[in-house]
């Protein structure tokens, strides 16, 4: 056992007694990383190195699925008991995350872990909030980077010493460019490893390898409002019945989308529709209470929002930079008299004063 509660980033070094892992597992909590810990905690011949040369780490976003920490906790961390597997459960604070390991919070270090801190530390969900926006589906996974990325990387550093170190991810068979893009992270110290691709085991491989393991399916492992997972015809199904399962995650996905869209009306979680048609379509009554519960619980506020939209290459628009400033904030009823009394056109809408520079 080591360290246990939230508490800034403090990870034991060798002369704690803690041996250097030579073996790094990022845990997503997914069925595909499930399904690689799985293999090597029951098929010991599956794997080259001893179960002590190994540590798995997560960092908690904050905003999973309930069910995703009652199937961990019912599957995963007695196998993590049993075998004495060290389990670093970690998440970013509100403060400023630094390579050192400054903003970053270990919510658990242990070999006998007890419960998965989902809550993690600083929502994901809370950035997405504040700063009136929405996980963006084009590019880089950047809200993946801010809530795992900014996390994990100081842990690992911190944990492995300085030492080379095999870094595992869960890629599986179909994802072999994602792991050809991991590979270009590697240095003198770090060698990205994807097991299930040597194995050869694709999703529906360890969707069944699961299955046959624990007598269950797995679901996929995502924030409750992914716009990634939401992407595809099939994702978005998904995403209807785990909602449907838990009502509140789905409305909190519909208030960060009205949020945003408060400050720029194209910003959904869906392209060219809205998580909130979604919801509306498959009849889900329930989320929508709960978010109008939500909506009506909350504070409003009057902000100022200024965009700015250089000129790019070749007569193309560049990328726009935003502006948000809060003027005021109250009830609802008061901050619609504030915004009446400001100067500029009105949207068709009401909610929005328009004003052209």
């Amino acid at each position: 056992m080591f360290n246990t509660g939230a508490m800034e980033l403090e990870i034991p070094g060798i002369a704690d007694g803690a041996r250097r892992p030579s073996v790094v597992v990022s845990y997503g909590l997914g069925l595909d990383s499930t399904c690689l810990l799985l293999r090597w905690l029951t098929e010991p011949q599956s794997r080259d190195f001893d179960l002590a040369d190994m540590v798995v780490a997560t960092a908690m976003t904050g905003d999973e699925f309930a069910s995703t920490a009652r199937d961990v906790e019912k599957h995963v961390l007695p196998l993590f008991r049993a075998n004495g597997v060290r389990y670093i459960q970690c998440a970013r604070s509100e403060r400023t995350t630094t390579s050192s390991g400054d903003g970053v919070v270990i919510l658990d270090d242990s070999t006998c872990p007890q419960q998965l801190h989902i809550d993690g530390n600083y929502r994901l969900s809370t950035e997405m909030i504040t700063a009136g926006t929405v996980p963006q589906l084009g590019g880089a996974r950047k809200c993946s980077v801010h809530a795992k990325g900014w996390a994990l990387d100081p842990v690992i550093t911190m944990v492995t010493g300085g030492q080379p170190y095999r870094h595992v991810i869960g890629f599986e068979a179909g994802e072999q460019r994602r792991a050809d893009k991991d590979r270009m992270y590697n240095n003198s110290r770090r060698t990205g490893w994807y097991p299930l691709i040597e194995w050869g085991m694709d999703r529906q491989a360890c969707a069944e390898y699961v299955q046959s393991k624990l007598g269950t399916s797995w679901s996929k492992s995502c924030c409750t409002f992914c716009v990634y997972a939401m992407s595809t015809a099939a994702g978005r199904a998904n995403m209807v019945q785990r909602y449907r399962r838990e009502p509140m995650a789905g409305a909190k996905a519909m208030f960060m989308e009205a949020v945003s869209r408060r400050l720029n009306e194209r910003q959904t979680l869906i392209a060219g529709s809205s998580v909130a048609q979604m919801i509306s379509e498959a009849g889900l009554a329930e989320v929508e209470v709960a978010f109008h519960r939500l909506w009506d619980e909350t504070d409003f506020a009057v902000y100022e929002v200024r965009r700015v939209t250089p000129s790019g290459r070749e007569g193309r628009k560049g990328v726009t930079a935003r502006s948000v400033r809060r003027l005021a904030c109250g009830s609802r009823a008061d901050m619609d008299a504030h915004l009446a009394e400001l100067p500029g056109r009105r949207d068709i809408g009401g909610d929005r004063i328009v004003r052209h520079l």
